[in-house]
């Protein structure tokens, strides 16, 4: 009796094993699963517009989003038919894990997400595909400058020597607010 039960069990293993290969089978070799949605609805284009005006989808952390615009161009990378991201010039906020990262990305959040928003850029990408550029609001502010006015970011002086962003941060220094009301500043890895 136990043979008997133990044929049917490999049986029924090796069933399981054809299927999960079976359906498995087509998503192996595939590098990443193309967005869809409904027609007309997210912009795709294989040029930036000089101009890029599009919604907010996404909130990365501080200093990085998502926008409802598909960029096809070759510098995007191994982001080439995805959501373009945009990575904020001059700034660099707390990463994962380290104090203001939740209010810094909570910031970005409230004052972007789902607006439609302008991005001023050049056409230069990170090598993470990301565009970077400054972000402005709706109301004629510029995202990227009151991350830094606030103390949720800092200038980030490796890739900028904006003045404007440098007397920014002196100023939230001095007035001890955001990451600057803590005693040792420290980002994460820059």
């Amino acid at each position: 009796m136990s043979i008997i039960l133990q044929s049917t069990y490999r049986i029924r293993t090796a069933y399981i094993f054809v299927l999960i290969f079976i359906f498995a089978l087509p998503s192996f070799g595939q590098k990443k699963a193309k967005l869809i949605y409904p027609k007309g609805t997210i912009t795709t284009s294989d040029v930036l517009p000089q101009v890029l005006k599009a919604e907010v989808i996404g909130i990365q952390d501080g200093d990085t989003i998502e926008l409802k615009f598909v960029f096809t161009g070759k510098k995007a990378g191994h982001r080439k038919d995805m959501p373009l991201r945009i990575r904020f010039l001059h700034v660099n906020s707390p990463e994962r894990g380290k104090p203001y990262y939740k209010v810094a990305k909570q910031f970005t959040s409230d004052l972007c997400f789902r607006k439609v928003v302008q991005i001023r850029h050049e056409g230069n990408f990170d090598r993470y595909g990301r565009l970077l550029g400054e972000l402005v609001l709706p109301d004629g502010k510029v995202l990227n400058k009151e991350l830094v006015k606030k103390g949720y970011a800092v200038h980030f002086k490796k890739y900028s020597s904006s003045a404007e962003y440098s007397n920014l941060e002196i100023q939230a220094r001095n007035k001890k607010i955001g990451i600057w009301s803590l005693e040792q500043v420290n980002l994460g890895k820059l």
